[in-house]
């Protein structure tokens, strides 16, 4: 059956609709500031309508297997969009982690080593990123080169395998049309779209959650599980370390469907893989340290930044009179400020954290605002073009998800569920923007499309 029917599986299904629905709220109590701010143009109107255009006819074709025109129509209208979206970027300078990811994987090339000088924080930082997606991006730099259109290939390749992923998911919980369905709005959506051109991880930490998903609805026993289970959450650690507890979080909110000794067998041998996959991140800290740093230096900045007297939840730069200190050092002052804070403002920092959430799962500006924030400046006409899409795209995929979820395989909402625990135990309390909840996208997708998609045959087999 595909709806939840036990007292359990509808107060599951209710919580999870609910959260959904306050998150709607909230983006839609920003619609009158971001028309303030950019305001809405007849541009704005045809971006949008050809997207839903776009989103429709891929929609419609995919219903069933697509033979081979099709397939190469779409994936054409595909390429056509992302390059659009990719000449925003061209000739502009990023600021952020793309940036600072660039700079990283240019000087691996170098032969300087994973090492950043960081001008906000005044030294030479060797663990202040996670070092998955440098070493990627110089991998393919080395071949490739580092400009537009290598990064923009680079991308639609993670996202590809993604897609690729969504189509799996949605085989094996029961419905081959919301597979292909949101596998085909994940490559046309706004926010994926907007980071295509750039160097960022997001991509890559959607397909390795996407995996670390799979693995665990697709159980597999002994050690072959193991190593499907362990290698993408000790690469995820290696990649977006704040995300790597949703390789428990899946197993744990999916225990009545795999059993308890079962999950506990498989997360232990997991354990084991990822340890191995960590063991040279380790090694190779210890010897620039002497110390042990199992995975960043950057918790104590991101503990700042998420809370402070003018913290937003996004990147801030850091108070200056912290500048130069060593990196370790560093550290640990920049969290004893943020401690300090939170323990004299306690109502404001509960405020602040509530917030942080609200936002970052309420709107999705963060790609408008990063254009605007790249050199050259940004015609304002451009921006005012594309936040109604931005915005909108992600007010219907909240609104579809909340209202039709209870026509969702129950194993799909315990995905949910999982994320959105992601979010609220390891995610709002430290840095925490549109980015850091990007990874639950696919999980939504699904559920927006599953309902549109179910046919008679599929209903009978999908799993609850």
């Amino acid at each position: 059956m595909t709806v939840a029917a036990n007292p359990t599986q509808k107060s599951v299904t209710w919580g999870v609709q609910a959260t959904l629905g306050v998150f709607l709220l909230y983006g839609l109590t920003a619609l009158p500031d971001f028309d303030a701010r950019w305001g809405v143009s007849l541009a704005s109107i045809v971006v949008a309508l050809g997207w839903i255009v776009l989103a429709a006819v891929g929609f419609q074709l995919l219903r069933d297997p697509p033979a081979r025109l099709p397939v190469t129509a779409l994936a054409t209208a595909l390429i056509v969009v992302r390059v659009t979206f990719a000449l925003f970027a061209v000739g502009r300078t990023s600021t952020g982690d793309p940036n600072s990811y660039l700079n990283l994987a240019k000087g691996l090339l170098a032969g300087e080593g994973l090492v950043i000088h960081e001008p906000y924080f005044g030294s030479a930082w060797y663990a202040l990123f996670p070092p998955l997606y440098p070493l990627l991006l110089a991998g393919w730099g080395a071949f490739a080169g580092f400009a537009t259109p290598s990064v923009l290939a680079l991308g639609t390749l993670i996202d590809g395998a993604a897609a690729w992923l969504i189509v799996l998911l949605g085989n094996r919980l029961g419905s081959a049309v919301a597979g292909r369905r949101a596998a085909w709005l994940y490559l046309l959506w706004p926010s994926v779209l907007f980071s295509a051109p750039l160097a960022q991880k997001e991509g890559l930490c959607v397909l390795l959650i996407l995996a670390l998903a799979l693995a665990w609805i697709d159980r597999r026993s002994g050690w072959r599980g193991a190593l499907a289970l362990g290698l993408p959450a000790g690469l995820l650690a290696l990649t977006q370390p704040g995300e790597a507890p949703l390789a428990a979080l899946f197993g744990l909110v999916l225990v009545r469907r795999i059993g308890l000794w079962p999950m506990l067998a498989a997360g232990l041998r997991g354990a084991l893989v990822t340890v191995v996959v960590l063991l040279p991140w380790w090694i190779r800290n210890a010897i620039v340290f002497h110390a042990f740093v199992p995975l960043t230096t950057a918790g104590g900045a991101s503990l700042w930044i998420g809370n402070n007297p003018d913290a937003t939840g996004n990147w801030e730069p850091p108070p200056a009179s912290l500048k130069g200190i060593p990196e370790l050092a560093y550290g640990k002052r920049i969290s004893a400020l943020a401690r300090i804070w939170i323990e004299t403002h306690p109502v404001a920092f509960l405020r602040l954290t509530v917030t942080k959430l609200l936002r970052a799962c309420g709107i999705a500006e963060f790609g408008i605002n990063r254009l605007v924030a790249m050199g050259p400046p940004f015609p304002r006409a451009l921006a005012a073009a594309l936040w109604p899409l931005a915005q909108g795209a992600h007010l219907a995929m909240l609104a579809v998800a909340a209202l039709r979820l209870g026509r969702v395989p129950f194993t799909l909402i315990l995905l949910i569920a999982a994320c959105g625990l992601q979010c609220g135990l390891f995610g709002m309390w430290f840095e925490f923007g549109e980015r850091h909840r990007d990874f639950a996208t696919p999980f939504l997708l699904l559920a927006l499309c599953w309902s549109f998609a179910a046919t008679p045959v599929e209903k009978l087999r999908a799993k609850p």
